[in-house]
């Protein structure tokens, strides 16, 4: 088995959408509805994120966490600080070897990329 999607729900779709098309070069696949969400399925070479809004939710507070491997961590940081955005925090070395630094998504899902190395 291989992980097929990261599903994240979120509190605007085209929001979240453009975040992820603007900052991580995600594009539009397709959409579909089912009950009270509306969802939206981008994809970036083999990876999936699905944004979920649900019409009926009231209040979101978002508490993924996902992470993203890049073989030099300061291009990427240079790269997203040139489109506005910044981390969180980090960048951090783990005692392992790895380098880490995380932002923040539109509704406060943690987005960690990483240079784990050769481990």
């Amino acid at each position: 088995m291989k992980l097929h999607h990261i599903g994240i729900n979120v509190s605007s779709l085209e929001r979240s959408k453009r975040f992820y098309q603007t900052h991580f070069g995600f594009k539009e696949e397709f959409t579909a509805v089912i009950g009270s969400e509306e969802i939206v399925f981008l994809k970036r070479d083999e990876e999936w994120l699905e944004l979920i809004q649900d019409r009926d939710s009231a209040s979101l507070q978002s508490r993924v966490h996902f992470a993203w491997e890049t073989a030099d961590l300061d291009v990427e940081i240079m790269r997203l600080a040139r489109k506005g955005l910044e981390p969180v925090e980090g960048p951090v070395q783990l005692d392992n070897g790895w380098r880490a630094v995380f932002y923040k998504g539109p509704d406060g899902e943690l987005i960690e990329l990483i240079n784990a190395g050769s481990l």
